[in-house]
């Protein structure tokens, strides 16, 4: 079986962080922005990071630090969770080229970004629930400077 691996973005401005709500079959959550990384196209994390983010936002990764590496078994086996800045912006929105627009268009797997408050980021029906911990910790208590192991 390949590994599969993962890059995602916490992006946090001011009270707000960046979520992507879903609706996959009637299965309604929330994830952080981010997707797929394929070894096969010579890329590493952080610029399928940057891909992932521009695509499900329209945002520019400006800064990137890995905080958190995730194992479980699916939807990926590994994800890699980076601290992100982005460049000034204005609105949000998933971009027309994008898998998420196609998925969008043919009301296949809803994919929308959202600025959630951060003081209500636990109240979110998350993805993964010890992701959803070390986040808040993180917001709390500061990031770790090295990756931390989350499972």
């Amino acid at each position: 079986m390949v590994m599969r691996k993962a890059a995602r973005a916490i992006i946090i401005e001011g009270d707000k962080i960046l979520v992507m709500h879903r609706n996959n079959g009637g299965n309604e959550y929330f994830t952080l922005v981010g997707g797929r990384h394929d070894d096969k196209d010579g890329t590493n994390m952080e610029d399928t990071l940057a891909r992932e983010v521009m695509e499900e936002t329209g945002l520019i990764v400006t800064k990137s630090q890995l905080v958190f590496i995730e194992s479980h078994p699916k939807p990926y086996n590994e994800q890699y969770i980076y601290l992100c800045e982005v460049a000034p912006h204005e609105a949000i929105a998933i971009q027309d080229a994008s898998e998420e627009a196609l998925l969008n268009k043919i009301s296949i797997n809803l994919h929308e970004p959202l600025w959630a408050i951060t003081s209500s980021f636990s109240h979110l029906q998350f993805r993964t629930p010890q992701l959803q911990a070390a986040i808040i910790d993180g917001v709390k208590n500061g990031f770790p400077s090295r990756p931390l192991n989350i499972s």
